[in-house]
């Protein structure tokens, strides 16, 4: 019988400790419970862990049959056969201790002896690649492009130079796609990027050069200025994605060749002259609105792109900048009595340059005009609602507004209808929604208005007028440069 007398002393003692102190014993049996629990709870944590480790550990082994290891010496690196798989070919499993990674991939023979040449090789492969710092794991040039796509998406910002724009990010889709359509035509689509010969960057831009555009109905050539943004865009990538995120090193890196671009070569800018462009005003408004046999809907979008386009080429806004457009955003000018002027604000996530601005715009007979035809469809026109709203059966009456390829899809029929385009095909010339801009700078110019206020009105810089429309400048700044010289060559003459 085992003693008691000794816990019955600590039991009294502890007793009267309790009391002394003030304190009471039904919250210190309380509070010993809750520490058993908690510790229950731990070795039940515990149990629990260890069953599913082992858990896992049994759902290896059943996954890897005939397991053995490629070196004596080593542990990182084995041969099995997957359990899952009926055609009993070998694979290989590669674990890096310091990423705490694991490669597994089939090595495509059932064949043991085979399987242990190829795992060897592979293993020195991947080895060297950790060793120079690179990523065991490879990619494909889509998986590439596709990775670095989704950053930066995640840089995608309503203001400009605060991020990119939806605008930016789909002309790097389109700059990646001119390289993954390169790389297919090699067929190199499935080789691993550091598989891929470096020197084939070489010809990247010559093959461009040589493919076909395809801007709607027309065919025109690339601009070498174009192609080299295409190679800087491409370059980017493989820096963020395949050197920073260690898929290769540098030797493996693509070399480009850059076009040549003559510094003196101004680039082209087609405008419409003033005829074309009152022809084809008059063609909208006495023809193309009054085309018999279409319907209400129809004719309303029409007269509403007439209508945008004449305030595109009185304003120079940008495509976007224009589509964008609200109600509010255009009030009639609080220093002129004239109901055509008004003052158009371009907010800030809107503009292109990142900085917003107001324009000076004689509109406001072109506004009046689509606002009576929305009423004819029950259109609203609330502050917040879009001036150019998309009137498609699916997108109407829901405030949202047209998109580019719209316009400009609707920009070739009014061409193509009006019958300039005949004319502009014959002379080479290329007329898009941005000539527009191009037209409306160069008729402020002739206007004499000063290069610093019409800057200001368009969102652009004075350098940059000077150098787009330098061979303009100078012609009409003639008269000043020539002053007097004229006389002086006279006066010359007559002495002699």
């Amino acid at each position: 019988m085992a003693d008691t007398s000794g816990g019955a002393a600590d039991i009294k003692g502890l007793q009267e400790l309790i009391e002394k102190k003030g304190l009471d014993i039904n919250q210190l049996y309380n509070l010993a419970k809750l520490l058993g629990s908690v510790d229950t709870e731990r070795s039940e944590d515990k149990l629990e862990s260890l069953e599913n480790n082992d858990k896992a550990h049994t759902k290896k082994l059943k996954i890897y049959k005939d397991k053995e290891f490629v070196f004596e010496t080593r542990q990182d690196c084995f041969i099995y056969r997957d359990n899952r798989t009926k055609a009993g070919n070998y694979y290989i499993r590669i674990y890096d201790s310091l990423t705490k990674k694991e490669f597994s991939k089939s090595l495509r023979t059932s064949n043991r002896h085979q399987a242990l040449v190829a795992a060897e090789v592979l293993y020195r492969e991947k080895r060297d690649k950790l060793t120079r710092g690179v990523k065991m794991a490879s990619i494909t040039t889509e998986e590439l492009i596709n990775l670095y796509l989704d950053q930066r998406k995640r840089q995608l910002s309503p203001t400009p130079h605060t991020g990119i724009t939806k605008s930016s990010l789909d002309t790097i889709k389109t700059h990646l796609m001119y390289w993954q359509n390169y790389i297919n035509s090699l067929k190199m689509q499935k080789k691993h990027i550091e598989r891929i010969p470096p020197d084939i960057g070489k010809e990247f831009a010559n093959w461009l050069l040589s493919q076909e555009k395809k801007y709607y109905k027309t065919t025109i050539k690339r601009e070498r200025g174009t192609i080299n943004h295409t190679i800087a865009a491409i370059k980017k990538m493989y820096r963020d994605i395949a050197i920073g995120d260690k898929y290769i090193t540098m030797n493996e890196f693509p070399s480009f060749v850059y076009l040549k671009v003559p510094r003196d070569a101004a680039p082209k800018r087609d405008v419409l002259t003033d005829e074309e462009y009152m022809n084809i005003c008059r063609w909208m408004q006495y023809t193309y609105t009054r085309e018999k046999g279409i319907i209400d809907k129809e004719r309303v979008a029409r007269i509403i792109f007439g209508k945008y386009f004449s305030i595109q080429y009185n304003t120079g806004m940008r495509n976007l900048e224009q589509l964008g457009l609200r109600w509010r955003d255009i009030k009639q000018n609080p220093n002129s009595k004239d109901e055509e002027d008004c003052i158009i604000n371009i907010p800030t996530e809107r503009s292109k340059t990142g900085r917003g601005r107001q324009i000076a715009a004689p509109i406001g007979d072109k506004l009046e005009a689509i606002k009576r035809e929305y009423r004819k469809l029950e259109i609203s026109m609330n502050p917040d609602d879009f001036i150019f709203q998309n009137l498609s059966k699916t997108k109407r009456g829901k405030n949202i507004s047209y998109e580019t390829p719209a316009m400009a899809k609707r920009l070739e029929k009014v061409l193509i209808g009006s019958g300039i385009k005949e004319k502009l095909d014959a002379e080479a010339r290329h007329i898009t929604l941005y000539s527009a801009r191009h037209f409306y700078c160069t008729k402020r110019l002739e206007a004499g208005v000063d290069i610093f206020l019409l800057a200001l009105n368009m969102g652009t810089s004075v350098n940059y007028i000077q150098k787009t429309y330098s061979h303009l400048t100078t012609s009409l700044m003639y008269q000043d440069i020539s002053s007097g010289q004229g006389k002086r060559g006279r006066i010359e003459k007559e002495r002699n």
